[in-house]
């Protein structure tokens, strides 16, 4: 009786039908759980085009939303639905929002911006800023900012290479009488700030915290009738108005993987308003009322009561991972954007809702990272 034959190992395949199986995955936890099978899986799996591609494949789990997270000197400084997953409890069990690992001898931080799981914060005390990572208590203390009047700040983190990001800051010209406005730029490849651009005669900023989208940063303007934009990419610092129909309402830019394009969503009436910018052939922007959903009406009506205590009355915190945050009063929503299902978030009603940050976990983690060449401890992030 002739031998059976050896049985043929599947990372034999090599990784081109590795990472064809694993698109096949159905949720990033089983890719995480793949991946920690054995060495040639992990090496598979961190490929930086079949990450972006996996992320595409899976825009609402990848990364994994938490919740919201606050200042960080309150009780709970990060806001957890009241139906939040087993999983989702876990994850955010093993993190210190209360961001204790920092320094600064006790000092209260303020959180500046958050994305893709890292913190852009400034000690309160010393003026010290850092870039951090609550689940991993990794951070890195970055050089002050080239100016005397900084008015706003934003980052920038990878979506693949979880080692790399941008710092932003907006300032105003020092100079006697100026009213321009400056963009500095910190790149963690080189780690020194650079003064990239100004815009002249601008008013301030309207006192929110910068949006995202495609690797670029928004802010809004007091007044609502523009909102300047920083491409972290080319560096080039712009103006971009708004619809007329905006101009007193909050709002989040937020980005479709599938077009690359600029969309706002905000909160009218009983409606949530999708808008998208279109070039009108002269290098400008129009704007266009894209989509209206009015789906989560009869669900928020049962949970919260009458719809007329919350028209007009809500504001939109932010967009992230296929939800959308909104408040009203002491209550914080999140709505999924694809079944438009609420859940409802306590809140403390003194908390500012510019210091309010929708919180996802970085993806990919640590050690899926293409760069990561294992974990050192202290300041690296």
């Amino acid at each position: 009786m002739a031998p059976a034959a050896a049985a043929t190992p599947v990372y034999v395949l090599g990784n081109d039908l590795l990472h064809e199986v694993f698109l096949r995955l159905p949720t990033p936890a089983d890719l995480l759980r793949t991946a920690l099978a054995c060495k040639p899986f992990l090496g598979a799996a961190r490929n930086a085009a079949f990450l972006r591609q996996f992320r595409r494949l899976n825009p609402s789990t990848c990364p994994l939303l938490l919740g919201c997270l606050l200042r960080p000197e309150d009780h709970l400084p990060l806001l957890l639905s009241e139906e939040a997953a087993d999983e989702t409890r876990r994850v955010a069990e093993t993190g210190d929002f209360a961001l204790s690992f920092l320094p600064g001898g006790g000092a209260p931080w303020q959180v500046l911006d958050c994305r893709n799981g890292r913190l852009l914060a400034r000690n309160l005390a010393s003026g010290e800023l850092v870039v951090a990572d609550p689940l991993s208590r990794r951070w890195v203390s970055l050089p002050a900012p080239p100016t005397e009047r900084p008015v706003g700040y934003g980052l920038v983190a990878g979506d693949v290479n979880s080692s790399v990001f941008h710092a932003v800051c907006i300032s105003r010209d020092a100079g006697s009488g100026s009213s321009e406005m400056r963009a500095s730029v910190l790149s963690s490849s080189e780690f020194r700030w650079a003064d990239v651009a100004g815009l002249a005669s601008q008013p301030n900023l309207a006192g929110s915290r910068a949006m995202h989208s495609h690797r670029s940063l928004y802010w809004k303007l007091e007044g609502g009738e523009r909102m300047v934009a920083l491409n972290t990419a080319t560096t080039e610092f712009s103006l971009v108005d708004l619809p007329k129909e905006l101009h007193k309402l909050s709002f989040d830019v937020f980005e479709k993987e599938e077009d690359g394009g600029l969309y706002l969503l905000t909160m009218r009436a009983w409606s949530i308003e999708v808008w998208a910018a279109v070039e009108d052939g002269t290098g400008g922007l129009i704007w266009r009322l894209v989509d209206t959903s009015v789906r989560f009406n009869r669900a928020m009506e049962e949970m919260h009561g009458s719809p007329w205590s919350y028209r007009d009355g809500l504001d939109v915190i932010g967009v992230a991972a296929g939800f959308v945050f909104l408040r009203h009063g002491a209550l914080l929503f999140s709505i999924d954007l694809e079944t438009m299902r609420p859940e409802r978030l306590s809140l403390k009603e003194d908390c500012p809702s510019a210091l309010i940050y929708p919180y996802t976990t970085a993806w990919p983690p640590l050690f899926l990272s293409p760069t990561e060449q294992g974990a050192s401890q202290g300041r690296r992030c």
